[in-house]
């Protein structure tokens, strides 16, 4: 064996390597502590209605603000603000319904419009929205956004760009990459999304909708305005006068 092999350390190197060892411990001891004491994360956002989504919505041709055939004989503007908490039970209580029994037949072509209910004509959630709408699931991620709207009353700035994510996130098929890219760009003056959210709300405003969910239903046999949140039988009746 070579004389280098068999040389001991230094004193002074031993001392130096147990006070690395003794610092290494301690710091290990921290965050043993750490880890121990942390408190649960509550601040996960959890979306629920993903199944029912893709139960209501699937198989119906959808493209941008449409759901339904394009060439459907009567067609229903729906205005409705997806941060109202007024108007989420007007959309749950009417749209599925009416998805299966007029889109899905290829009866009615149903047309989503954001309209603000706020002073605000243009708000955060209408761009993930749109978003969606861009790859064919703007119903899918409206839908989501109004079963889960309770998650995000009052949330900041940051937390609600996180549930915009999540509701995306739960819809099916959908491309997260170009989800993200549309809403980025979605602010952008003279861009598209902020042009149809700005036409929307010129186009309520010119048809004098007022707060809440409203339709306006138009067919061979006329046009009627629903105002302030319709129950699903007027809806239907409305439907009938028109075809």
């Amino acid at each position: 064996m070579s004389e280098v092999a068999v040389k001991a350390i230094p004193r002074r190197g031993r001392l130096w390597v147990a006070a690395i060892l003794a610092l290494a411990l301690v710091g290990l001891g921290y965050l043993i502590v750490q880890v121990s004491t942390q408190k649960a994360n509550h601040d996960i956002i959890h979306i629920e209605g993903i199944n029912e989504a893709q139960e209501i919505f699937g198989g119906i041709p959808q493209e941008g603000d449409r759901l339904g055939s394009s060439d459907a004989p009567v067609t229903v503007q729906v205005f409705n603000d997806l941060q109202c908490s007024s108007c989420r039970e007007a959309f749950l209580t009417t749209i599925p319904a009416l998805a299966e029994n007029y889109a899905r037949p290829g009866d009615v072509k149903f047309l989503y419009r954001h309209y603000s209910n706020s002073e605000n004509p243009v708000e955060l959630g209408f761009y993930g929205a749109e978003a969606a709408a861009e790859q064919g699931y703007g119903w899918q991620y409206t839908y989501l956004f109004f079963v889960n709207q309770e998650e995000v009353k009052g949330a900041g700035t940051k937390r609600f760009e996180e549930f915009l994510d999540s509701v995306a996130g739960g819809v099916e098929e959908l491309n997260a990459p170009e989800w993200e890219k549309a809403l980025e760009e979605a602010p952008a003056t003279g861009g598209p999304i902020q042009t149809r959210l700005e036409s929307y709300e010129e186009l309520g405003q010119q048809l004098g909708i007022r707060v809440g969910q409203a339709m306006i239903v138009s067919g061979p046999n006329g046009t009627q305005s629903l105002q302030d949140s319709p129950k699903l039988g007027e809806i239907e009746r409305a439907i009938a006068a028109v075809e």
